[in-house]
């Protein structure tokens, strides 16, 4: 019969051929899927390349599909393809980033959100009118920008105009402007500011050192576009 010892010994043999056996195993299931990966991302490769070749083959019939689009005002269609000349670095593409310009406008004026423009001194006039001088209040006017107006983070620095009026005079310069997701802005009657993404209530606040006057208006911060996030401002 076989001692303790080794019984022992045999035990520990056996277990260290297992575990070799179970880690070859692993290794060489590992170095499979490593191939595989391998020649999986080789082949994406080169058909990436061979599409890249057949649109660089046929640009000019994909232009001027994309001009016909444009000037049906098939603007979403036309976004599609300007992203494949993105995507195939061809974004300068004659007149490629005049066309871009022109959507984006679009359909940032789609958005906008106009109200009638405030018309200070027909308001003095009045004010004058009705015998004002007996009121002491801080009259406030936002200027810019318009309430609901939409911009991008390629339209900054957005401008901030306010003004500030009182029978005892113009505090225009003492305005303090706040904003509901980013707090403070600054102080006086214009402010270029940058905004984060989000819907913002934009406060401005004026005294005239007795009463305190405000108005609010809303502006809304999207995501520049894809296609024209690398787009130079002009």
């Amino acid at each position: 019969m076989l001692s303790n010892k080794k019984k022992y010994f045999i035990q520990v043999a056996l277990m260290l051929v297992v575990f070799f056996l179970v880690l070859s195993s692993l290794v060489f299931k590992l170095v499979v899927e490593m191939r595989s990966e391998s020649i999986r991302k080789e082949a994406e490769q080169i058909e990436k390349q061979k599409m890249k070749t057949q649109f660089l083959s046929n640009i000019e019939q994909q232009y001027q599909q994309m001009q016909k689009l444009y000037q049906a005002k098939e603007y979403e269609k036309v976004i599609n393809i300007i992203k494949v000349f993105n995507q195939y670095e061809q974004s300068d593409y004659k007149e490629l980033a005049t066309i871009k310009k022109e959507i984006r406008l679009f359909y940032l004026k789609k958005k906008l959100d106009f109200i009638p423009k405030i018309h200070l001194n027909e308001y003095i006039q009045l004010s004058k009118d009705i015998e004002i001088e007996e009121d002491n209040s801080t009259q406030v006017f936002i200027r810019t920008p318009r309430y609901g107006q939409y911009f991008y983070p390629s339209d900054f620095p957005i401008l901030l105009e306010g003004v500030a009026l009182s029978v005892t005079g113009d505090f225009s310069e003492d305005i303090v402007w706040t904003s509901s997701i980013d707090g403070n802005l600054g102080k006086g009657k214009q402010l270029a500011v940058r905004l984060s993404i989000g819907e913002h209530r934009i406060t401005a606040l004026g005294t005239n050192g007795m009463t305190t006057g405000t108005m609010e208006t809303r502006v809304y911060i999207e995501r520049d576009p894809v296609f024209i996030k690398q787009q130079p401002k002009n």
